[in-house]
């Protein structure tokens, strides 16, 4: 009788083993937003079904501010997430190793701009308007390393550059528009909505390219789950190329998810996002030296300490 039970149990045991094996498993992946145009491509990736084509689960949590962002990062309650070059070396040098896979937004600099802009009853026109004028900015961050960079290329002296620390990006747009402050730095597309409400344009970064965008993971996620990185990307990847070739299917997710104001897509196009690849050295090279110069960084981290490329999918551009 026992010899009998056990030849009964021994097929079920191999049935219910195999059903276990059988069954993919799928990577979870958890990736922090801000509501910008750069975001778009992990919502249509979402929304398109291509990440559960990959066989990861990703889940996409919204998050209001960039220390919002960063903080969760740090807490480990988000895998990754897309911000800048000068958050990713902040986080490394608080302690919280990240390392950055891919651009976002700005393989050319048309793409993310950037924008000093002077308030309508203000008179200044020219950079050189700005010397000795406090220009509106979030300080330590991306707008205050773009500020610095396109007045000292237009020849001011650091000395001439004044600044405004005004984190708030739409108590800027506002306080701009109404002529409480005369210069501010804003991204597209509240810069292209400031112009068309009366704002002048002073300088943008579309020729330098200074704003650029990057992916960037926790490096125990990273080492734990390659692949799943990988597959992330090339579901990126994808919906990247699908926005690219119809975006104006893609508006009403602008408006819902990247919660792009209605009226600014009537003076705003963001109609072409670019694949994944790396990040440029160059610019990476350049956000360091600045944040060192700031005294923002304890030591000068190098392109490879920030960045991992070897998990682009293999048709990524490299």
């Amino acid at each position: 009788m026992r010899c009998k039970k056990l030849i009964f149990l021994i097929p079920l045991v191999i049935i219910i083993m195999a059903a276990g094996c059988s069954g993919k498993k799928e990577d979870k992946i958890t990736i922090g937003l801000l509501p910008i145009v750069d975001s778009l491509p992990f919502y249509a990736a979402s929304e398109k079904g291509f990440f559960q084509a990959e066989g990861i689960n990703v889940q996409l949590v919204n998050f209001d501010s960039a220390m919002e962002r960063d903080s969760a990062i740090q807490a480990g309650e988000i895998d990754g997430t897309l911000g800048d070059v000068l958050a990713v070396a902040a986080l490394n040098n608080s302690g919280t190793p990240v390392k950055m896979v891919s651009l976002g937004l700005g393989e050319t600099g048309k793409e993310g701009r950037f924008a000093i802009l002077s308030s309508p009853r203000s008179g200044i026109t020219a950079p050189g308007d700005l010397k000795n004028v406090p220009v509106a900015v979030s300080t330590n961050s991306i707008v205050e390393y773009v500020t610095d960079s396109l007045l000292l290329d237009s020849g001011l002296k650091p000395g001439e550059i004044k600044k405004e620390a005004i984190p708030k990006i739409l108590v800027r747009f506002n306080l701009l528009l109404e002529d409480k402050i005369k210069a501010a730095c804003l991204p597209d597309p509240l810069a292209a909505l400031a112009q068309k409400m009366g704002a002048r344009l002073v300088a943008d970064d579309t020729q330098s390219n200074l704003s650029q965008t990057v992916i960037y993971f926790r490096n125990d996620f990273l080492d734990k789950n390659p692949e799943a990185v990988t597959k992330f990307l090339k579901a990126y990847g994808r919906a990247a190329g699908e926005i690219n070739g119809n975006p104006g299917a893609y508006r009403s997710l602008l408006v819902e998810k990247a919660r792009v104001p209605q009226e600014a897509l009537d003076v705003f196009t963001m109609d072409y996002y670019p694949a994944p690849q790396p990040p440029d050295r160059n610019q990476v090279e350049k956000v360091v030296r600045w944040m060192m110069e700031k005294g923002l960084l304890k030591k000068q981290f190098n392109y490879e300490d920030l960045t991992r490329v070897d998990l682009l999918p293999p048709q990524a551009k490299q």
